[in-house]
């Protein structure tokens, strides 16, 4: 008689991209505006402000996770709520696990402090508010160290940054938080392979904060390293030869 075939044996190619795969390079495809999907009915000046902040996030966001994580941005400006009945534009990504293609990000205009999405963009300038939306699938084969470190990140590059020390302990209490409840589903619902959906609402204090310290010192992410990580091996080999 032959056992009932588990998860694992399901998805064994899916577990082996995870674990062994070669770490995906992203080769970004950054859209030039936050029409450029042709939905230009959609944008207002609280999106071109978003888009604008957003320009350098995908490489902001891989200088704070684990080396397997890569944020590849694409040109679609269509972002796809499932939760909203209606269309929304801003920046979107494809994210990986080393080679595994594990799901998306998108960004758009955020909730904020009770932000109307017809204010101008002087107004929203001083109440600025994005919303990330991540999407993943096979998240429960992915190390928690690792699923942790991007989660976090997200929390502390898109919420508020007052207090260095709280903003760090808020983003890692509200990761694990998200984290433990996909657990729990996982287990509750035996066999089963759930999607990760995580949303992160803030004024994005920390992004600004980096992307303005890269601008103030002349730093392109996407020309120096190419949108990526700092590949500081080469850079010691170059300056001890």
């Amino acid at each position: 008689m032959f056992g009932k075939q588990s998860l694992s044996d399901d998805y064994a190619p899916i577990i082996k991209a995870i674990a062994e795969g070669e770490r995906h390079k992203p080769q970004h495809e950054r859209p030039r505006t936050v029409g450029d999907s042709g939905l230009t009915s959609f944008v207002t000046p609280a999106h071109e402000v978003v888009f604008a902040d957003f320009d350098c996030f995908a490489a902001v966001l891989i200088h704070q996770v684990t080396e397997p994580w890569s944020i590849e941005e694409t040109s679609d400006t269509l972002v796809d709520d499932r939760r909203s009945d209606s269309p929304d534009v801003g920046r979107t990504y494809v994210v990986y696990y080393n080679s595994l293609r594990m799901g998306r990000l998108q960004v758009t205009v955020g909730t904020g402090d009770d932000v109307q999405i017809f204010e101008t963009a002087e107004w929203f300038l001083e109440h600025r508010a994005a919303l990330a939306i991540l999407e993943l699938d096979y998240l429960r084969w992915v190390p928690y160290d690792d699923a942790h470190s991007l989660i976090s990140a997200l929390e502390f590059l898109l919420g508020s940054f007052e207090d260095r020390k709280n903003a760090n302990a808020r983003a890692s209490s509200a990761a694990t938080a998200a984290l433990t409840a996909y657990l729990w589903e996982s287990v509750r619902v035996e066999n089963s392979v759930m999607s990760f959906d995580h949303r992160v609402d803030g004024p994005y204090e920390l992004l600004r904060m980096i992307t303005e310290h890269w601008k103030t010192n002349g730093i392109d992410p996407f020309e120096r390293w190419g949108g990526d990580r700092p590949d500081y091996s080469a850079s010691v080999s170059k300056s001890s030869g």
